[in-house]
């Protein structure tokens, strides 16, 4: 059988659409399990004013119920006078039966009581009409309402239902609202039609200029913009996140190409675009270099071109560009640094001051981190560029919440047009990369310093007055600050210890009276935070998890560092000699779990082979310190590589756990001292093998 089931409302928020379809398939799928109904598949469509699933392969029967549910063992079912204890009782009473309806299964434990249940599949129809009911009763959204006179809530007011299995209507009704075998087609371009099958429903619903499949929406949208939106050399912007907004606004796409005045570009083009893309949903049309062309695409949900809707366009983006660049003349009006005495009525956090306090502090964190990148040539400007990094956030283009997206692009534009250094105004920009995953990453001393600062200030700050991370809850999105500080780090290849920028950030932070917390407990939150956060870059970086964490077990601090290490470990974990020394490794690991002591006395050498071991140890010990302190990593893991043998020959010939109680000790420390080398670059024993 096939199942047909559409539910029309009111225009659909966009953003609500595919949710609510893929909660529509996840519940149904559910509904049918419980029932015990097979099905073959089950597909969604949707446009703003219907959602609608189809099932195929619907099985005509319930499948029959034929189980046993087990319950406790016979001996605590039932006590001495073979009356039903309390978890006899207890079992029955949970599966809706009385005592006489007990039976005893034997099991390869023993006897235990059981109850069994049988029911014969009822016809699949006979179910229908509930499981669609509820199916729309139990639908959420994120903001729902009633309407009329209804107490039921849904995201718009529902206008019909339409069911149909085969070519049989489904009769279920809610609040007044009866199913039916009639649908209703676009807006303007369609009308209402009946249907007495579901292929028919597919055939008229196109009819009546309704694109039911998401999919198929949106690659019209990109072939009719394609071909009919661009002349040549031009190309219209497609933001992904933008195409699947505009794709569940419309029931039928219509790209109509407007323009407006080009007096607007001498506004910077990102808030054009912002304008465009943001505000009013539609597309912006640059030319092959890059360059906004005064044209936009808006998409029509319609069928055919309309010199109104063209027009009406026009006229609502000239509103909202002409607004944009009031905003920008006002600001041009005055040098960016006039904003920065601004920044003392703007409250950062609560507890850690304004955000002209904010910057006092990581200025005073800065100087630490050029001291120690040596960047002392641009001491000045990275200064400067902290100074500014926030000015434009008092501006008018971003303090009245219309471009907050921009802030840092146009703090860099009203510095570059104020007279300042044009390294400054790019810092200014790039000390907010990245934004996100993936997201740019800055290039400039200033933007890496400032960046670097700024969020270690936001992470140890906020931690430090007890701002909470736990689960979704991130307000102050310090995972994001944590994630940025990394990153960062790794991409301008930095030689700096994290270590000493928190203890320098809690510094400053005390210095300013805001410390809420007790500073050693509040380093050891912030170091284990941002930990954390070093294992999850270098995850996405696609090293081997059991890598990173042996090494990350280690030594973390400086991740340039950590990252070579890993590197080295990750290559030399697929040799076959390291396969073969991983069971050695972990073996020495094991032995001295509970031993802490690595002294070892020759004197109490009684095998060769403790001596062969022992010379080894001592020889491998100068050697790899050496290494690793030249960050010789591959020398390091060779120089242990070579020890296999030599290994292999004491667990061979030598007991461990010797009777004379001194004697095991001995070995164990020299086991200790193995392991010990073993943990220098990484916790060996922490790798797959």
């Amino acid at each position: 059988m096939r199942l047909l089931f559409e539910i029309g409302m009111e225009e659909n928020p966009a953003r609500f659409l595919v949710n609510a379809l893929n909660d529509l398939k996840n519940n149904l799928s559910k509904k049918f399990k419980d029932e015990r109904i097979k099905y073959e598949d089950i597909k969604t469509f949707g446009t703003p004013r219907r959602l609608v699933i189809l099932v195929e392969g619907l099985a005509e029967r319930q499948e029959d119920l034929n189980e046993l549910n087990m319950g406790p063992a016979k001996r605590v079912a039932y006590g001495a006078d073979g009356s039903l204890s309390k978890a006899g009782l207890g079992f029955a009473k949970s599966q809706g039966v009385e005592a006489k309806d007990l039976e005893i299964v034997e099991t390869p434990k023993g006897e235990y009581i059981a109850v069994r249940k049988f029911s014969k599949g009822v016809e699949t129809k006979s179910l229908l009409s509930d499981i669609l009911k509820n199916l729309v009763l139990e639908l959420e959204f994120p903001k729902s309402m009633k309407w009329a006179d209804r107490k039921f809530r849904f995201a718009r007011p529902i206008q019909w239902f339409l069911a149909i299995v085969d070519n049989e209507l489904v009769k279920f009704e809610i609040e007044g609202i009866e199913s039916g075998l009639e649908s209703r087609g676009h807006r303007f371009f369609g009308g209402r039609f009946t249907v007495s099958n579901v292929d028919e429903y597919f055939t008229k619903i196109r009819e009546n200029n309704v694109i039911i499949d998401i999919a198929e929406r949106k690659q019209m949208i990109r072939d009719m913009i394609a071909k009919n939106c661009t002349g040549e050399n031009e190309v219209v912007l497609i933001h992904e996140n933008l195409l699947d907004e505009v794709t569940n606004l419309v029931e039928y796409p219509y790209p109509i190409v407007g323009t407006f005045n080009s007096d607007f570009l001498e506004v910077p083009q990102e808030v054009l675009i912002i304008s465009m893309e943001v505000h009013q949903r539609y597309f912006p049309i640059l030319d092959k270099n890059g360059k906004l062309l005064p044209k936009f695409v808006v998409i029509r949900n319609g069928i055919e071109y309309s010199d109104k809707v063209k027009a009406g366009n026009e006229k609502v983006l000239s509103a909202r560009l002409a607004d944009a660049r009031f905003f920008y003349q006002e600001d041009l009006k005055q040098p960016l640094v006039e904003n920065v005495k601004k920044l003392e009525t703007v409250v950062f956090q609560k507890d850690l001051g304004t955000i002209a306090a904010k910057i006092r502090r990581v200025s005073k964190l800065a100087d630490t981190l050029i001291d120690r990148l040596g960047y002392n040539d641009v001491r000045e400007d990275i200064q400067r560029t902290i100074t500014l990094c926030k000015a434009d956030l008092v501006t008018n283009m971003i303090n009245e919440k219309e471009f907050t997206e921009l802030q840092g692009l146009m703090g860099a534009d009203y510095a570059l047009k104020s007279g300042e250094k044009e390294t400054v105004s790019l810092g200014i920009q790039e000390h907010y990369f990245p934004r996100f995953k993936g997201d740019k990453l800055p290039t400039t001393k200033e933007g890496i310093v400032a960046g670097i600062c700024d969020r270690m200030d936001t992470l140890v700050g906020c931690l430090g007055v007890g701002v909470q991370v736990t689960g979704s809850k991130d307000p102050f999105a310090l995972r994001r600050a944590a994630l940025g500080i990394v990153n960062v780090i790794i991409n301008s290849n930095l030689n700096v210890s994290l270590e000493e920028l928190v203890d320098k950030s809690i510094e400053v932070l005390e210095a300013d009276g805001v410390l809420k917390r007790d500073k050693v407990e509040l380093k050891k939150e912030v170091l284990e935070f941002l930990k954390q956060r070093v294992i999850n870059v270098f995850t996405d970086m696609g090293y081997r998890r059991d890598v990173i964490l042996s090494v990350v077990a280690v030594a973390w601090d400086n991740v340039i560092d950590t990252k070579a290490a890993i590197e080295v470990l990750e290559s030399t974990v697929q040799e076959e000699s390291f396969k073969n020394l991983v069971g050695i490794v972990k073996r020495v690991g094991n032995i001295v779990k509970a031993h802490k002591d690595s002294s070892v006395d020759v004197n109490l050498f009684n095998e060769d082979a403790e001596k062969s071991l022992y010379n080894y140890v001592e020889s491998l010990d100068k050697e790899v310190d050496s290494l690793l302190s030249s960050k010789n990593y591959k020398g390091y893991l060779n120089e242990v590589l070579k020890g296999e043998e030599v290994v292999n020959n004491y667990f061979n010939n030598v007991m461990i756990n010797d009777k004379d109680e001194a004697i095991k000790n001995n070995r164990l420390s020299q086991m200790k001292k193995l392991n010990d080398i073993y943990e220098k670059m990484a916790d060996l024993n922490l790798i797959e093998g």
